[in-house]
């Protein structure tokens, strides 16, 4: 289909021939790449973060070392020159001469190739080939581009399927609502579990005290280093990745539809004010659509934040958290309750000075938790924290894929909420852990 395409745009086989070879080994390579760095291949999904890396290319190509990157940019390059030098017939090494019957050889190729995937996909070949989501067995058994393929026409299959709803919370009776915040830490994990001297010598004073009061519980998230809409969208729509199918590798392409399990949207009636809180683009992943369809009533991105500090590029912790100390002041005045779901990204990398530099930015990520648990105290409000990682680092040498994935999350209630809330070190996947928060609010208000 590839050979096919290029030979219909550009005219000349043997040209198309070694475009479509070079696509192919630079794929192979890319997703060597991504295996070192987050442990798992290029996938289908993949695709929809190209815009975001035009837009935001440091966002991404820190994570790659400098001399793979010198090479993917060079081919890159090369490939963008050789495919519209062939279009403008200015060939690096070949002119396009060929007619146009071979432009239209090369398009029944792909047509051709595109039918045939279709007819495979409908009459589920692809399920019986693939039968599970599990990348690295397709890649073992069919290669790259094949399990690629075969895993898109699963998640063609899997974004139709029915998930169960769930209901809002009933708001009672009550005088004042709870105020409720949610704080998905960039890359915040507990240092004392990466094994390394330096790493466990970093003290991290508010999450400790929070594990002394039985407050602290392990996140069972399944994306390293990455992806840090997984863990996001279990927490915000409660649905396991056992239920999406190939839709959990990128599940925000299809949250849409469960618009109404979100978080948001299930606390409506007891939260009447609902801030969704992220200092950074928020295009990625389709936030800016996503978040007010899920119930969201105000949406704070970058824009909120054009003079505050920023850490190697990104918006830092303390900005964010004086941002959040400001909504929760707005919030003590109002009987209505509110619910605030913060992303920070100060510790998102690229960390220039190795592992000291991201437990510095880890220590900040705690500051955070100890301001907001603060600020929630003096309130004399009912009031519920929940803060958690969203993924573990990747640091090349210090912290690599294939370990635990496991991220500290702390859960602290205060007022009606205090007895109710204690984790001590239970286990609980982003999904369970959204029915903890909607479970501990409903009894707060029943």
């Amino acid at each position: 289909m590839i050979f096919g395409a290029l030979v219909s745009l550009a005219g000349h086989p043997l040209a198309a021939a070694v475009l479509a070879v070079l696509t192919g080994v630079l794929l192979v390579f890319g997703s060597g790449l991504k295996r070192n760095v987050l442990g798992e291949p290029l996938m289908f999904s993949d695709v929809a973060v190209i815009g975001a890396f035009v837009r935001h290319p440091r966002f991404y190509i820190g994570a790659i070392p400098p001399f793979a990157r010198i090479l993917v940019v060079a081919g890159l390059a090369f490939l963008g020159a050789s495919f519209f030098g062939l279009l403008l017939e200015d060939a690096l090494w070949l002119r396009s001469g060929s007619g146009l019957s071979v432009r239209v050889q090369g398009l029944c190729l792909f047509v051709t190739g595109w039918f045939c995937l279709d007819v495979l996909g409908r009459v589920g070949l692809a399920r019986r080939l693939l039968p599970a989501a599990d990348l690295d067995m397709g890649e073992q058994r069919y290669g790259l581009l094949a399990t690629i393929v075969l895993s898109w026409l699963r998640w063609k299959d899997d974004r139709r399927r029915k998930l169960p709803s769930w209901p809002p919370v009933s708001a009672g009776q009550l005088d004042q609502a709870p105020l409720i915040v949610v704080i998905q830490c960039e890359s915040f994990a507990d240092p004392r579990e990466f094994g390394l001297e330096d790493a466990s010598a970093c003290v991290l004073p508010h999450l400790l005290c929070a594990e002394r009061e039985g407050e602290v519980g392990k996140l069972q998230v399944s994306g390293f280093g990455a992806y840090t809409m997984r863990t996001e969208y279990g927490v915000l729509f409660g649905h396991e990745e056992s239920e999406l199918g190939f839709c959990r590798f990128d599940p925000y392409l299809t949250a849409g539809k469960q618009a109404g399990d979100a978080l948001a949207a299930r606390l409506a009636p007891v939260c009447g004010d609902r801030v969704f809180l992220h200092p950074h683009d928020l295009r990625f992943y389709g936030r800016d659509v996503l978040m007010p369809v899920a119930g969201f009533s105000r949406l704070i991105g970058t824009e909120g934040f054009a003079a505050a500090a920023q850490e190697e590029g990104h918006i830092a912790d303390h900005a964010v958290g004086d941002r959040i100390l400001t909504l929760i002041d707005e919030a003590v005045s109002k009987p209505s309750g509110t619910f605030i779901f913060t992303v920070t990204i100060e510790n998102h990398g690229p960390w220039s000075g190795g592992m000291a530099d991201y437990l510095q930015h880890l220590q900040q990520g705690d500051e955070l938790l100890g301001r907001v648990t603060q600020a929630l105290g003096q309130t004399g409000r009912d009031a519920l924290l929940v803060f958690y990682g969203d993924h573990r680092p990747s640091l090349p040498r210090a912290v690599m894929p294939g370990g635990a994935r496991h991220t500290p999350v702390v859960v602290k209630g205060f007022g009606a909420l205090s007895a109710m809330s204690r984790l001590d070190g239970v286990s609980l996947t982003p999904a369970a852990l959204h029915h903890r928060i909607i479970s501990l609010v409903a009894g707060c208000v029943s």
